[in-house]
C-alpha cells in the first residue's frame, strides 16, 4: 500500500488538477486580508514645543487632493500614532495639510490628567495658529510601502512658509 501511495500523489497533482489549485492560490494571494479600503502607511512622530514633548494634544492630517482625514492623539511623552479608519491603522500616501491642537483648562498645568470645567474657557498651550490648517504651515508628504516618521519640533515662531515635512 504505502509504495503504491506516490503513484496515487501523481494521478491527483497531474497538470489538470494543478491548473486549478494554483488559480486558487494566486487570486487567494492577491485578494489578501484587505479591509476593502485604500492602502495605508504607518505615521509616526514625535511633537515637541519650544525643545520640550508635548504632553497633550492630537493632530489631523487633511488630504490636499481630497479623502478621507487622518487623525492622532499625542501620548505624554509627545508620541503620536496616525489612524485614518481605526486609532492606528495607519495614512493614505498622499500630501496632507496638518493642524495640531493642545488644549488644557484655563489654569492647568497642561497635562493629560487637566480637566476642563463645564463653564471654563479651553485654553490652548502652543500658538493657536498650529489648529488653523491655512495658518498652521504645516505639509506633510506620506510615502507608500514603508514606516513614515514625521516629527513636529513647534515653537513660538510663526512659520512664514510652509514646511514640507517627508
Amino acid at each position: 500500500m504505502i509504495s503504491k501511495l506516490p503513484v496515487v500523489c501523481v494521478k491527483l497533482f497531474n497538470r489538470t488538477n494543478l491548473l486549478p489549485l494554483l488559480l486558487f492560490a494566486v487570486l487567494l494571494n492577491t485578494s489578501g486580508c484587505s479591509d476593502g479600503r485604500p492602502a495605508r502607511a504607518t505615521v509616526t512622530g514625535s511633537i515637541s514645543y519650544n525643545g520640550k514633548p508635548l504632553s497633550i494634544g492630537s493632530l489631523v492630517f487633511i488630504p490636499i487632493g481630497g479623502g478621507p482625514p487622518a487623525q492622532g492623539k499625542v501620548n505624554r511623552e509627545g508620541i503620536y500614532e496616525m489612524g485614518t479608519y481605526e486609532e492606528d491603522d495607519g495614512v493614505i500616501p498622499g500630501d496632507y495639510k496638518v493642524m495640531i491642537t493642545a488644549l488644557t483648562s484655563s489654569g492647568g498645568s497642561g497635562l493629560p490628567e487637566d480637566t476642563v470645567k463645564a463653564n471654563a474657557e479651553p485654553v490652548s498651550v502652543i500658538p493657536e495658529w498650529y489648529g488653523d490648517l491655512e495658518k498652521s504651515g504645516l505639509l506633510v508628504t506620506v510615502t507608500a510601502d514603508k514606516a513614515n516618521t514625521i516629527d513636529f519640533p513647534l515653537t513660538d515662531d510663526k512659520p512664514k512658509e510652509s514646511v514640507t515635512k517627508k
